[in-house]
C-alpha cells in the first residue's frame, strides 16, 4: 500500500488514508482495543461521509466492506475478522470536524457520492 494523504497528525490520534495498487482505498487510525493502528477498507461514498462529519470515525470502520482488518502493533501484525473481535478506535465517537479541532483539514470535493 502506499500512503496518499495524511488526514490527521496529533497526541491523540494518527489518521491516513491508503491505497493499494488496484486503486482500493484504505484507512489507518489508532485503536485502543486491541491497542494498534488498524487498517480497515472504505469506499468513496464511505470516506466522503466522513470527511463531511456525516458519520463518526467508528462508524467508518464499522461500515468497511471488508470484515477483514490489520492491526499493526510494535511486537506484531495481525489479521483479524471484525466478526470475531470488538475494534475500539481511539477518539472512534468523533466527527472529522472534532479530530481535527482548530487544525485545518483539506476537505475533498465529492461528486455524485464519490
Amino acid at each position: 500500500m502506499k500512503p496518499v494523504k495524511l488526514l490527521i497528525s496529533n497526541t491523540e490520534i494518527q489518521l491516513a488514508l491508503w491505497e493499494d495498487n488496484k486503486g482500493n482505498m484504505f484507512v489507518s487510525s489508532t485503536s485502543t482495543r486491541p491497542e494498534g493502528t488498524v487498517y480497515f477498507a472504505t469506499t468513496p461514498s464511505l470516506l466522503c461521509q466522513f470527511l463531511e462529519s456525516r458519520i463518526i470515525l467508528q462508524t467508518l470502520l464499522d461500515k468497511s466492506p471488508s470484515v477483514f482488518v490489520e492491526i499493526s502493533s510494535n511486537l506484531k501484525k495481525i489479521l483479524y475478522s471484525t466478526r470475531d473481535i470488538d475494534i475500539k478506535l481511539k477518539c472512534g465517537d468523533q466527527t472529522i470536524k472534532l479530530l481535527a479541532g482548530t487544525s485545518p483539514v483539506e476537505i475533498w470535493q465529492c461528486v455524485n457520492g464519490n
